[in-house]
């Protein structure tokens, strides 16, 4: 069987078992996160432009009535090949494409987990899959339906590609770092960065993949919806308007619990300013450090977690960015006092769990990512003294 035909073989596989298992009716919640995604995907059957927003909720409060005065609907503030990617979501009933949903994440996650273990041993695969089932930051992502398994993907993809030299995988990845910009745009830069500084002929054609991909999407999304962009815009603007925009209480990136120390409250435009200096200066740390050369498995590690320390609008389901860096530490660990900070690391989360405090949720899973980011930090500094001592 040719590389096509394995690839088109899985993909039928893949849904013909999440078409199966969508069947088994769990207590999926639809009420969530994931009703955004469903209500713009029924609007696109009805010819609802999916930055519409008025004609939005109203399409909400005709799906589900009374269900919308205990919630607040959220914008669409996503690129438009989100909502086309999962179109089939709309022809479905809420339950069931909240179960088909699900499925589709948990598949993303375990693909992503495939590419970044892939030599691995099955001892520590199995381990792997484990530590992901029960990451405290994996469950609320699933129960809410969230929308960042894509860059999560993409990134893992992304990493297996530059160790075989992928050119075509490579730009796949990063395309789909798109699917989430907030999200996904630090990872997307730094992959463009190393493929800009490395110049060697795949990834030249890597870069070229990914300009072609992103003209070819911008196409397909204006083929699609003429006024996209424009109307795209103004979601964005509508979307910072809101009072909650300025001061956000449910973010929990590194950032804004700074500033929220600092200020009493978690002004997000100083949590920018802060996230953006960090960004520079750990940026050019880690280019010195690794001789500005480094493997991109690093700078991908790198870009996770510095992503969710600087970007303000992450949230707690975001924070599945810290388990390929964690799985990455704990695979390479080789003293026990690692092993200890990556044990602290993920039972952080799990406080908050069980107080059942969204603020103390939040605090462990930023402690979380500053442990593992002191962990990697530390892990190149010693890596770049054994460099030296062996050129010595």
């Amino acid at each position: 069987m040719t590389r096509v035909g394995y690839v088109f073989t899985t993909f039928f596989a893949i849904t013909v078992t999440i078409a199966l298992l969508s069947l088994i009716p769990l207590p999926i919640p639809f009420i969530t996160d994931f009703i955004m995604l469903y209500v713009s995907t029924v609007g696109l059957k009805q010819e609802i432009g999916l930055y519409d927003y008025t004609a939005q909720y109203a399409l909400a409060w005709q799906l589900f009535g009374s269900e919308m005065e205990n919630i607040t609907f959220p914008y669409y503030v996503y690129p438009p090949w989100l909502g086309y990617s999962f179109f089939f979501l709309g022809w479905l009933t809420p339950d069931h494409a909240a179960r088909v949903w699900f499925w589709i994440n948990l598949t993303m996650l375990a693909t992503s987990m495939m590419f970044i273990t892939i030599s691995w041993p099955l001892k520590w695969r199995l381990i792997a899959f484990l530590l992901m089932i029960f990451s405290p930051a994996i469950i609320s992502f699933l129960i809410v339906g969230q929308f960042v398994a894509p860059v999560l993907l993409g990134i893992a993809i992304a990493i297996y590609a530059a160790s075989r030299q992928s050119a075509s995988l490579f730009a796949i990845g990063m395309l789909l770092m798109t699917f989430k910009p907030h999200v996904g745009l630090l990872p997307f830069v730094t992959a463009g960065t190393w493929l800009l500084l490395q110049r060697t002929p795949w990834q030249r054609r890597a870069l070229g993949g990914v300009v072609i991909g992103i003209v070819a999407l911008l196409v397909s999304a204006s083929l699609m919806y003429p006024q996209w962009l424009r109307d795209y815009l103004a979601m964005i603007e509508a979307f910072r308007s809101l009072p909650t925009f300025g001061v956000c209480e449910i973010c929990s990136a590194g950032s804004v619990m700074l500033v929220r120390i600092a200020l009493g409250y978690p002004s997000t435009s100083v949590a920018l300013f802060v996230g953006m200096i960090f960004v520079i200066v750990t940026g050019l740390w880690l280019l010195w450090k690794t001789r500005w050369s480094p493997s991109f498995h690093l700078t991908a590690y790198w870009s996770m977690l510095t992503a969710i320390l600087a970007i303000p609008y992450f949230n707690n389901y975001d924070h599945i960015f810290s388990l390929l860096p964690f799985l990455w530490l704990l695979k390479t660990s080789k003293q026990s006092r690692d092993y200890v900070a990556l044990g602290i690391a993920f039972l952080l989360p799990w406080i908050g769990v069980i107080l059942q405090n969204r603020l103390f949720f939040a605090v462990g899973l930023v402690g979380q990512t500053v442990v593992l980011f002191v962990l990697f930090v530390y892990r190149l500094r010693t890596k770049s003294q054994t460099e030296m001592l062996a050129v010595l």
